[in-house]
């Protein structure tokens, strides 16, 4: 299967996120918009692997996430990957380091690592896609979201579990469908 580990956006933040995504999609045209019901933040992307592995990286993983306890998050800032050039993707993120989020990222690419799974070696950047531009992005559009960019939007929510979902491509973009879910126990 292909999967990712990730934390859901929970309400209110998840509601405020879908409200945010409406008011983009209505100015910036040519996006295929993530479904607003799947938003979430990527610990960990494994790409297709098989589906024991996949629940064996979340046993390997379920210590972390039971030493955790459910924090706060707040996403302010609108931005896009790569950071210069055309955007591939439109996201919404932290403008500040959410350090409890930071710590389970890396220490669950720590034990992943241990066990012989790829991780990545960048910089964890948190972050919640909300569109990717399609093909031929207008001058337009591209100005509409530079312009979104200077917002600053205030979605809040508590990150209590962590999820492996599965991801299948169909059309009108990726269908994300929870495989399993561990809660933030510690505190």
């Amino acid at each position: 299967m292909r999967c990712f580990l990730a934390i859901p956006l929970a309400e209110p933040g998840l509601g405020a996120a879908q409200e945010l995504q409406r008011r983009l999609r209505e100015r910036i045209a040519d996006v295929r918009w993530a479904r607003p019901e799947t938003l979430h933040l990527t610990v960990h992307f494994f790409g297709q692997i098989e589906d024991e592995r996949a629940f064996e990286a979340l046993h390997l993983v379920e210590p972390v996430v039971r030493h955790s306890a459910p924090f706060d998050v707040t996403l302010d800032r609108l931005n896009s990957f790569p950071p210069r050039g055309k955007p591939r993707v439109l996201w919404l993120g932290p403008s500040l380091e959410i350090a409890p989020l930071t710590a389970l990222a890396l220490e669950c690419r720590s034990v992943l690592s241990a066990a012989e799974h790829e991780v990545d070696r960048r910089p964890y950047n948190p972050h919640c896609t909300l569109g990717r531009p399609r093909l031929h992005w207008n001058d337009a559009a591209r100005a509409a979201w530079t312009a979104a960019t200077q917002e600053q939007p205030d979605i809040r929510f508590s990150a209590s579990r962590l999820v492996l979902y599965e991801s299948r491509s169909e059309p009108g973009g990726a269908v994300y469908t929870e495989r399993a879910s561990l809660a933030f126990t510690s505190g």
